[in-house]
């Protein structure tokens, strides 16, 4: 590692090098970067002359080509004004749309709780466990066809009395539920 001591005599002249091509703030990690990238893919033969010298053109071609994959990688990211961001408006409320599920879910509820305590049962066991009118009757001992009149008819009883308020919040009107 003799070798990298004696290319760190010029880190000097390696700052002053990426700040000629306008880099600043990032001078020092370009430089840094150099040092890792020579350490670990450089070739000691490109690196020093048989006298010993660094090879100057060399280690210029590298800190140029570690300046312009920079310059690439910044060129990935837009960068935005805050100035811009703060004039900004939100487009979609989740606030209120929590508030709206919420309404609607206890519009749902209220609805439900008007209902005979067979009908409720059954329909809060159909919605809940998610089961077939098949699984459904095997579990309760209720028979499949008139487990499914009493889901059909629960269905629309919510279709009746919820529909309206069900559309407002597919179509995002939250303040009419």
């Amino acid at each position: 590692m003799k070798w990298l001591t004696e290319v760190a005599k010029y880190h000097k002249d390696y700052l002053r090098i990426v700040r000629s091509y306008g880099e600043d703030v990032y001078a020092e990690d370009i430089v840094q970067e150099m040092y890792l990238r020579l350490h670990k893919y450089g070739d000691v033969s490109k690196i020093l002359h048989k006298d010993g010298e660094v090879n100057k053109p060399y280690i210029y071609w590298t800190l140029r080509n570690i300046f312009k994959s920079l310059c690439m990688e910044r060129q990935k990211h837009q960068k935005v004004d805050l100035d811009e961001i703060k004039h900004l408006t939100v487009e979609y409320d989740y606030i209120s749309k929590k508030e709206a599920e919420y309404l609607l879910e206890a519009k749902i509820s209220e609805e439900m709780d008007s209902w005979h305590w067979y009908d409720k049962g059954l329909f809060k066991l159909y919605r809940d466990k998610e089961w077939s009118f098949r699984e459904a009757s095997k579990e309760t001992k209720i028979g499949t066809k008139s487990i499914f009149s009493t889901i059909k008819y629960c269905k629309q009883r919510l279709r009746d009395n919820c529909a309206e308020d069900f559309e407002d919040y597919i179509n995002e009107d939250y303040e009419k539920i």
